[in-house]
């Protein structure tokens, strides 16, 4: 039995050639194609996707509720629905991805270079529990990799795309090689990304530039009704700009290997897998970036210019199990997954040795999950999903230290010294041990009311434990998962999970000629975890002399409320021609005072006009973003602050226009286009506050979005 969860998929295909066709009575999972078409799951071709930009997570841009937090050119974050960092669930090639550094410079996506990209699949609705925990949403991006054959005989296949675009002068290259028959395959993959500064209309946004080198192999072996796997996966990025962050990229180097297990005993499915991954990274303030000078004590490492260099690891083991057999008239999968990972993190001083601060040691977070999910035909026409997941949490740090601190506890550096020696002794005097026991169920209600029209109903509770920053960031520093606020933070060993409340409702409609998918949310979050003012007076001193910021913020639970809706429409009325769209509407506020919540899409819409043909097809696009007015105060109301602004984001009108054409018995793609035809200067309000001093860009605006692109890629398959 067939999930019947409506699902988006971001193919790294286009079909452009496919008419828009009805739902097949097995199949009921719509599909977006990149071009924004929905199809079937059987009518999509192996085809290009525009290179317009080096970050896969922009793709998501067309998926209804979903967006990208823009922190730096290949630093791009999950938003669906107005959640985005570590309240999503995004998956590669169906493990989690945990990132390597404090201000998540390399979020899950960017572990998948765009010239690599398979697809990216975005669940609609509230989703599954067997999917893994998370209460925003689930996306899975899947790499190119070689598969199995019908034949003994082996068969060699290349999958390759170069790439260009004008607004940074950059190049993306990259594809798989692979070798394979019925029972074995073998593949080798790789890419480059190599980009300078991005331009805009009034100039160049400066820390855009990237350097990114990913590598790998996998290797498939299957007999009979059992397939086993194993892959590797490095990457290395070299200086690359997070000008929405204090710091930018030095390296991230990650090791990533995994293995999966999916086969049939008696009745029975079983599907495992298990990945290992770790990451060394580090990140400065000084090789792309005018140097800031914020800290005022009277000490030699706050002389002049503040250089600053951070030094962060990470180390995570996951695993999952799943069994899938018949039970009720319906289907029961049952299963178990979780990880171990630790995070360790410190800053120096390039030009004063002895300096140290201690930011993360040894944070551990290890989790032990279980679930069960019954789907079943309850009536005619009817479909009924119902799932439970115990998640059991346990969180601990190592005691830090600071330089600082070392000098008070020798009777040196005055006060402030005396201030970061307290914060150290509570902190590493506090019970750091915590467990959270986490409870999620998910009811799933569908009705197929005729050949064009379902109808979906949701219900669900999710939790979400604190992130090892949240609870252990015992220092004020600008650290918070990528924010982007330009605010100072300190931690709280004693916060509590994330409860989510989630109700959703929508259909889906689709006929030969047209289709319409409307979907409304409303979801309530009981301790919503966030900064608000710390209250301190130790904390306030240290950052104010310290880190530059007199108004820091704690991570603190809140109560909260996001509510929206999102929907995907077309109609084809010529046999060449079609209009597809998306929208996206949603709003997110506090409930325990009157403000709202930081960094939420404004309203968008995005529509385009395709003429096609058998080889070919032209579209041009228009993308209208509505102002946002709905700014949180709590985030960015602070005149004393000059990393961010308080002011709302005008809307703006974009024009794209691409096209591809196709060599079919030659495997050859050529896709090109133009972004921002019409070179309009403007603020995407996702794209956080720019940090780099003497840019383009003045300190604390928003940053612009890119100005006039021209782009080409080639892809050639055989």
């Amino acid at each position: 039995m067939l999930k019947r969860t409506p699902i988006f998929v971001l193919a790294a295909t286009a079909c452009a050639a496919s008419p828009l066709l009805a739902q097949d009575e097995e199949v009921t999972l719509p599909e977006l194609e990149v071009v924004g078409q929905p199809v079937e799951r059987a009518g999509v071709e192996a085809e290009n996707k525009p290179f317009a930009t080096p970050d896969t997570a922009d793709l998501l841009r067309r998926v209804p509720g979903a967006n990208v937090n823009v922190n730096g050119p290949i630093a791009g974050m999950v938003q669906y629905r107005g959640m985005f960092g570590p309240r999503m669930n995004v998956r590669v090639n169906g493990a989690p991805i945990e990132s390597g550094g404090p201000n998540w410079m390399d979020p899950p996506l960017s572990y998948v270079p765009r010239s690599l990209v398979e697809s990216i699949e975005v669940t609609r609705g509230v989703g599954s529990v067997s999917t893994g925990s998370g209460i925003g949403g689930y996306v899975e991006a899947k790499t190119k990799s070689s598969h199995f054959t019908g034949s003994e005989q082996f068969e060699f296949h290349s999958d390759v795309d170069i790439a260009g675009h004008s607004v940074d002068g950059g190049y993306n290259l990259g594809g798989v090689l692979s070798l394979s028959n019925d029972r074995h395959r073998l593949h080798f993959l790789g890419s480059r990304d190599d980009g300078g500064d991005t331009e805009f209309g009034d100039g160049a946004i400066k820390a855009t530039e990237y350097e990114r080198n990913t590598y790998g192999a996998g290797y498939g072996f299957k007999v009979g009704d059992h397939e086993f796997s194993a892959d590797y996966q490095r990457l290395d990025t070299g200086d690359s700009g997070t000008p929405s962050l204090p710091m930018d990229i030095s390296f991230i180097k990650t090791n990533r290997a995994g293995g999966k297990y999916t086969g049939f005993w008696n009745d029975i499915q079983l599907e495992t897998r298990f990945g290992y991954s770790d990451v060394d990274h580090q990140m400065n303030n000084f090789r792309l970036r005018q140097v800031a000078d914020f800290c005022a004590l009277p000490a030699p490492f706050c002389q002049g210019d503040d250089k600053r260099l951070v030094n962060a690891d990470s180390e995570d083991f996951n695993y999952g199990l799943k069994a899938t057999f018949a039970l009720w008239g319906g289907d029961l999968a049952i299963g178990a997954d979780g990880h171990a990972a630790q995070h360790n993190a410190t800053v120096l001083d390039p030009d004063f040795a002895p300096f140290f601060v201690t930011n993360f040691n040894n944070a551990q977070i290890n989790k032990y999950g279980f679930f069960s999910e019954w789907t079943k035909e309850i009536y005619s026409n009817w479909e009924l999903q119902l799932g439970a997941r115990y998640d059991r949490v346990e969180m601990d740090a190592d005691g830090v230290n600071a330089f600082p601190a070392q000098l008070a506890d020798r009777g040196m550096g005055g006060m402030p010294a005396r201030m970061i020696q307290m914060l150290r002794n509570r902190f590493n005097g506090a019970d750091r041990g915590q467990n959270n026991n986490n409870v999620d169920w998910v009811a799933e209600l569908s009705y197929q009311m005729n050949s064009a029209l379902r109808w979906t109903f949701g219900a669900a509770r999710k939790m979400r434990s604190p992130t090892y920053i949240q609870r252990y960031l015992w220092i004020p520093l600008e650290v918070n998962a990528g924010l982007g606020d330009g605010n100072a933070y300190v931690g709280n060993v004693a916060l509590d999970p994330e409860t989510s409340h989630e109700l959703a409702f929508g259909f889906d409609w689709q006929t030969q000629a047209a289709y319409f998918s409307p979907q409304a949310y409303y979801r309530r979050v009981d301790d919503y975890i966030q900064g608000t003012p710390a209250a301190d007076p130790v904390v306030i001193a240290v950052s104010t002399n310290a880190a530059g910021d007199a108004t820091p913020l704690q991570f603190s639970n809140v109560d909260a409320e996001i509510y929206g809706l999102d929907a995907d429409f077309g109609y084809r009325f010529h046999p060449q021609w079609r209009l597809d769209g998306v929208a996206s509407y949603v709003r997110g506020k506090r409930r325990d005072i009157d403000d709202n919540l930081y960094r939420i899409a404004p309203p968008n819409l995005r529509l385009s006009l395709t003429h096609e043909r058998v080889h070919w097809f032209t579209t041009v696009e228009s993308v209208l973003v509505y102002r946002q007015e709905d700014i949180s105060d709590t985030n960015t109301l602070d005149r004393g602050n000059p990393n961010n602004t308080n002011k709302a984001t005008p809307g703006y009108v974009l024009v794209n226009l691409y096209g591809q054409y196709r060599l079919l018995n030659q495997g050859i793609t050529f896709t090109a286009g133009i972004n921002n035809l019409l070179d309009k200067t403007y603020t995407n309000h996702l794209t956080g506050f720019n940090r780099v001093l003497n840019s383009d860009v003045s300190q604390g605006r928003r940053l612009p979005g890119p100005g006039r692109n021209f782009y080409a890629a080639l892809r050639y398959e055989f």
